[in-house]
């Protein structure tokens, strides 16, 4: 069979394996769950411009996104998975079709299905194909800006640069103004490197990139009011950039994370790239993936806030550079470093599966020990030591780097899968509120009786609607005798923050949710 049409299927079996979760899964606590109450006071209260939450205008984030979920709900409802999920699945399809007919124009070859197969299976994009989460998107918008950028400057096409600034316009309407940073430091980095730079284009990019924000920015300032003001331009916008300088993480954060980040693939992405250019045959495509990583690390690095899904918007060049060298078919050194580290990675993760069968639940601290004892936890783990044994089988006997690479790049995915259609009621135990929804339904309070103080927001499928009611409250209205609740719901660890008031409680539940303890009081 033709290796492209045996990538073609392995990107295909990779695409279906994301339609998985939502068909089973709750959204998980933390930004889905928030997000998911953004959502419902859309629908409820119509403050689509504006979105809100807990009836506060809501500026962490940009409203593109919340618009988007919110036309979804409309055939979905807002108790469904899919309309929260559906803008990450589609963008990712879209970003892995856009990295395949990336790859021609940069490497000057054929459309490389490996780079969309590596893109497609690097953990943190496949993870978050599946997520609430905006992240997907961003990257994809991010992506299409800096392919146009390269044509900017290989084509001196002011069009190129000009529906770059659209697509970071837009980017910044769903998560916010990262997106002009990051085109400006690529488009400084490749201007240095090149030591030239088209002369025409600049002011309407410019313009396009800076206008479509301010489209909305200006009159949500307007409608909004001198409160909004201040929590976006002082509290989002002016802390962030005066506190970059205090880092709570080390400037070198990123690096040491990268294995993790790139997970599986950091092996290869450094033979590929030391291979590219010890070949002497580094294209101009291959160093503007090199700027466009630069480009992400860099101001990533400066702020003081650091997270691991940042970083995904360098997996696309990432990708580019892996399926370059995969493509090239070198048959020299450079070719069985590259088999070796994908054998490294499999038997890294054989090592993994056979730890996670070893380790005893009594080393396992809190309640989470349990799930250990189960049989189709246990199983996860054979299935990854199966998965990666038979890979290693087909990296021993083909010994072609791009089957070592396929090989590799299904096993995490078979693993997923596994979790995925088996593991999802266990998984919704941990990351979702569905304890904490239980535990309040039992107490069979009205919802406008029952405050929640530093506890997530509260989602499930099939959440009593009234539970919708449910008042987040700070110490000064739990304090306060004529709004004191029947039912208080608290994180153990700043329950001390409001002991005062707890004290003429009793409690009465006690859940677990992403490994933190929150304790139900009722009077």
């Amino acid at each position: 069979m033709p290796r492209q049409r045996i990538l073609g299927i392995a990107v295909a079996i990779v695409i279906a394996s994301t339609l998985i979760t939502p068909f089973t899964r709750e959204l998980f606590v933390g930004d889905e769950t928030k997000y998911s109450k953004v959502i419902r006071e859309m629908r409820a209260t119509g403050t689509w411009f504006l979105p809100t939450l807990e009836g506060q205008p809501f500026t962490h984030k940009p409203p593109l996104h919340f618009w988007i979920v919110d036309l979804l709900t409309v055939p979905f409802g807002v108790y469904s998975v899919w309309p929260y999920v559906i803008p990450s699945l589609v963008t990712f399809a879209l970003l892995l079709w856009l990295v395949r007919a990336m790859s021609a124009e940069l490497f000057d070859s054929k459309a490389s299905i490996a780079a969309a197969f590596v893109c497609g299976t690097s953990v943190l994009v496949w993870g978050s194909a599946q997520s609430a989460r905006m992240d997907v998107s961003f990257t994809l918008l991010l992506t299409v800006a800096a392919w146009l950028m390269f044509r900017f400057f290989e084509r001196d096409e002011p069009r190129a640069l000009l529906v770059a600034g659209v697509a970071l316009g837009v980017a910044t309407l769903v998560k916010g103004p990262m997106a002009p940073v990051l085109a400006i430091v690529l488009f400084a980095l490749e201007w240095w490197r090149r030591r030239r730079a088209p002369r025409r284009g600049y002011v309407a990019a410019a313009a396009a990139m800076i206008a479509i924000p301010l489209l909305w920015f200006v009159p949500a300032i307007v409608r909004g009011g001198g409160s909004y003001t201040h929590e976006v331009l002082q509290k989002q916008l002016a802390n962030r950039a005066l506190s970059a300088w205090v880092h709570r993480s080390p400037p070198w954060y990123y690096v040491a994370h990268s294995p993790g980040f790139l997970f599986p693939w950091f092996l290869l992405f450094v033979v590929a790239v030391v291979a590219l250019y010890r070949r002497h045959q580094a294209a101009e495509g291959a160093r503007f993936c090199v700027s466009w990583i630069v480009a992400v690390v860099l101001p990533y690095s400066i702020i003081s806030s650091k997270l691991d899904v940042y970083m995904m918007a360098l997996v696309p060049p990432v990708a580019l550079l892996i399926g370059h060298f995969v493509d090239a078919e070198a048959q020299d050194a450079w070719t069985e470093w590259g088999r070796a580290a994908n054998g490294f990675m499999l038997v890294l993760l054989v090592i993994i599966g056979a730890a996670g069968l070893a380790v005893s639940p009594s080393r396992i601290k809190g309640p989470e020990s349990a799930y250990l004892r189960l049989s189709s936890v246990r199983l996860l783990f054979i299935v990854l030591i199966a998965a990666a044994i038979v890979a290693l089988i087909v990296v021993v006997r083909t010994k072609t780097l791009l089957a070592s690479t396929i090989a590799l790049g299904l096993v995490p995915i078979a693993m997923f899968v596994y979790a995925a259609a088996v593991l999802m009621p266990v998984i919704n135990e941990i990351a979702s509120t569905r304890p904490l929804v239980a535990a309040l339904a039992r107490q069979q309070v009205p919802g406008d009786r029952i405050a929640l103080y530093t506890a997530p927001h509260l989602w499930t499928h099939d959440m009593p609607r009234d539970l919708e009611r449910v008042q987040y409250a700070s110490p000064a209205d739990l304090s306060s005798a004529a709004s004191r609740p029947a039912v208080i719901v608290t994180s153990r660890g700043h329950a001390k923050e409001i002991a005062p008031v707890l004290a003429q409680y009793r409690q009465v539940a006690a859940v677990r949710m992403i490994g933190k303890w929150f304790d139900v009081y009722r009077r």
